[in-house]
C-alpha cells in the first residue's frame, strides 16, 4: 500500500527538477553570452572542421583545435590591424597637441571665413585662443579626468572581451569535437518533447543561423573591401586596416559603415580635397552602404527560406532585446515561431 499519493509524488518531482534546472541556468549565466558566441563560431566553422576530419581520417580531436586555432586568428588578427591603426592614431594626435602647444595654432582655414552666420563668430574665437594659447590647458582640464576615467573603462571592456573570446573559442572546440554527439541528443531531447516536429524545427534553426552568420558576416567582408578600395583610391593612410574596421561596423544593421566612411570624407573636406571628399561620400553611400540591400537578402535567402521583412525584424528586434547576440537570436525565434504557426495552421491528411 501506497503512503503518498502518485499526484504529490509527481508535483514533488516536477518542483525538483525545475529547482535543478533554475541552479543549472544561475551557474551558468555568467558564461551565457560566452556559450552562444561559441556555438554560433562552432556552427559557422563546422564545414572546415568536417573537411579537416576527412584530411586527417577521422581524428576529431586535432580537427577540432586545428580549426579552432583559425578561427582565433581570424578573429584576432583583424583586431590587431585596427589597434596598429588606433595607436599609430593616437600618436599622431598627441604630437599634433605638442606642436600646437609649441608653435601656436595656424591662421583660421579660408573656408571658414565663407560659414554663414556663424562664421564671423568661429573665427574671431580662433583668432582670440590663437593670441593667448595659456587658454588652451584650461580648456583641456576638465576634460581630462573624462578621458581618464573613459579609457579605465575601454580597458575593462578590453579585457572582458578578450576573456570572453578566449572562453568563447575554448567551448567552441568542445563544441565542434563532439558535434555530432550533441546534435543527436539535442535531436532526442527535442523528439521527446516536440515528437517528428523536433527534427523539422532543428532544420529551420539551423538554416536560419547558417543564413544570418552567411548573409551578415558575407556582407560585411564585402563592404570592408569595397571600403578598403575606396579609401585607397582617395589617398587616405591606412586603408587596409579602415577596411577591416568598416567590416566590424558592417555587421550593424544600416548604421554601421556610414560610421568610418562619413568622418572620412568630412575631413578631407576640411584638408581642402573637396573632390576627393565629395567622391568618397558618393562612394560610401552608393557603394559600401548600399551593396549592403543587394548582397544581404541575396546570401541570406540562399540558406533560410525566411522572407526579408522578418529577417530585418528579426535582427534589429533580437539586437534591441539581447544585444549583438540578438542578430542571430531574433531571426531564429521568428522562424521556429512562423515554422510552429505553419504546422499547426496545417491542415490534417484525411
Amino acid at each position: 500500500m501506497r503512503l503518498v499519493d502518485p499526484r504529490v509524488e509527481l508535483a514533488v518531482g516536477l518542483v525538483a527538477l525545475a529547482a535543478l534546472g533554475f541552479g543549472i541556468l544561475l551557474v551558468l549565466l555568467p558564461f551565457l553570452s560566452a556559450l552562444l558566441w561559441a556555438a554560433i563560431l562552432a556552427y559557422a566553422a563546422w564545414p572546415l572542421h568536417a573537411r579537416l576530419v576527412r584530411v586527417l581520417r577521422g581524428r576529431a580531436g586535432l580537427a577540432a583545435g586545428l580549426a579552432t586555432i583559425l578561427l582565433g586568428v581570424a578573429l584576432l588578427l583583424p583586431l590587431v590591424l585596427v589597434g596598429r591603426q588606433l595607436a599609430d592614431g593616437i600618436t599622431l594626435l598627441v604630437d599634433s597637441i605638442r606642436q600646437l602647444l609649441e608653435l601656436g595654432m595656424p591662421p583660421p582655414p579660408e573656408w571658414l571665413f565663407d560659414l554663414p552666420t556663424v562664421g564671423p563668430q568661429l573665427v574671431d574665437a580662433w583668432n582670440r585662443l590663437a593670441e593667448d594659447l595659456r587658454d588652451l590647458p584650461g580648456l583641456v582640464q576638465p576634460w581630462l579626468a573624462t578621458a581618464r576615467d573613459f579609457a579605465i573603462r575601454a580597458g575593462l571592456a578590453l579585457g572582458s572581451g578578450l576573456f570572453e573570446l578566449a572562453l568563447s573559442l575554448t567551448a567552441a572546440f568542445f563544441f565542434l569535437r563532439d558535434g555530432l554527439h550533441l546534435v543527436e541528443q539535442t535531436r532526442r531531447a527535442g523528439e521527446r518533447i516536440l515528437g517528428e516536429r523536433a527534427q523539422h524545427l532543428l532544420e529551420v534553426a539551423g538554416s536560419t543561423v547558417r543564413g544570418v552568420v552567411y548573409g551578415f558576416v558575407g556582407t560585411a567582408i564585402v563592404q570592408g573591401a569595397v571600403a578598403a578600395i575606396g579609401f585607397a583610391l582617395v589617398g587616405i593612410p591606412g586603408a587596409l586596416a579602415l577596411g577591416v574596421l568598416t567590416f566590424f561596423t558592417g555587421l550593424l544593421p544600416a548604421i554601421g559603415p556610414p560610421l568610418v566612411w562619413l568622418p572620412l570624407a568630412g575631413w578631407l573636406g576640411i584638408q581642402g580635397q573637396t573632390a576627393a571628399g565629395l567622391f568618397l561620400a558618393a562612394y560610401g553611400f552608393f557603394v559600401i552602404s548600399g551593396i549592403d540591400n543587394l548582397i544581404r537578402p541575396w546570401l541570406i535567402s540562399r540558406e533560410s527560406n525566411l522572407s526579408f521583412l522578418l529577417t530585418f525584424l528579426g535582427v534589429v528586434g533580437g539586437a534591441y532585446a539581447f544585444g549583438f547576440l540578438g542578430i542571430f537570436i531574433g531571426p531564429v525565434l521568428l522562424a521556429l515561431g512562423r515554422a510552429i504557426l505553419e504546422d499547426w495552421i496545417r491542415p490534417e491528411p484525411s
